[in-house]
């Protein structure tokens, strides 16, 4: 579960590339534009932007590459869905399948497999006021982030940023992302954490929609699946019953 767990958290992170991927595709710039602009313009056509999106969904790559495993690398895949306010989901597909969930004040990790649901609550994921600042819905990037253009490492296909957290936070040490400047979508972005992992993330088929269904975000644990609460005590069907309505209104 601790392996499982890491990549979630890691997963969080990484949110941010959605709501930056959306906001800069919604603005227009020439071929190179965006390296004479700079960060600072940047980052702010991307909050303008996303202060608008309501919800959407894309497809994506995972690399992980963790300090306790002397540096190997894991990847995974799956869709992820976001829905303001405060709902979202990572559904991954392989290398086994597992469902994460954030709603409300709780959040679940669902390993079919094993048959159980492990509970969270929400405010120990939100302990870091990034991870906070992007699951609330809103985002003021200029005043979490120092941003600079990484000018060696840009390209004239691709612009590169370096994001630095401007407070200390407990999960991200530094984020790179890669924008591709002919469509200005984000190519690549890869974050840092406190401890020395490397978290790398590719989104794929990204889509803008109204609303997404409230079954994605559903707790509805099927007879016979183990739900252990955050202090890994098992529920009784009392307690996950209470649970499902709580969530449910």
């Amino acid at each position: 579960m601790k392996v499982r767990w890491l990549s979630v958290v890691l997963g969080l992170v990484i949110m941010a590339v959605l709501v930056l991927n959306r906001a800069m595709s919604l603005e227009v710039f020439a071929a190179g534009e965006a390296a004479e602009a700079g960060a600072p313009e940047i980052l702010a056509r991307m909050e303008n932007a996303y202060r608008g999106i309501a919800a959407y969904t894309a497809d994506f790559t995972q690399w992980t590459t963790s300090v306790a495993t002397s540096g190997a690398t894991t990847e995974a895949r799956g869709v992820f869905y976001y829905q303001k306010p405060q709902r979202m989901r990572w559904e991954y597909d392989m290398p086994e399948r597992q469902i994460f969930v954030a709603l409300k004040d709780t959040a679940w990790l669902y390993v079919p497999e094993d048959r159980q649901i492990s509970l969270f609550e929400i405010k120990e994921l939100l302990q870091s006021p990034i991870m906070r600042t992007f699951f609330e819905g809103v985002v003021e990037l200029k005043e979490n982030f120092q941003a600079t253009l990484d000018a060696a490492a840009s390209t004239e296909e691709t612009a590169v940023l370096r994001l630095t957290p401007t407070r200390e936070d407990p999960n991200v040490r530094a984020l790179r992302v890669w924008v591709d400047t002919a469509q200005y979508t984000i190519a690549e972005i890869e974050a840092l954490d406190a401890l020395g992992n490397i978290n790398r993330i590719q989104f794929h088929n990204h889509k803008l929609v109204p609303n997404l269904p409230k079954e994605l975000f559903a707790f509805n644990p099927d007879d016979g699946v183990l739900v252990l609460d955050s202090s890994g005590r098992k529920l009784n069907a009392e307690e996950i019953g209470a649970l499902r309505r709580r969530l449910g209104d």
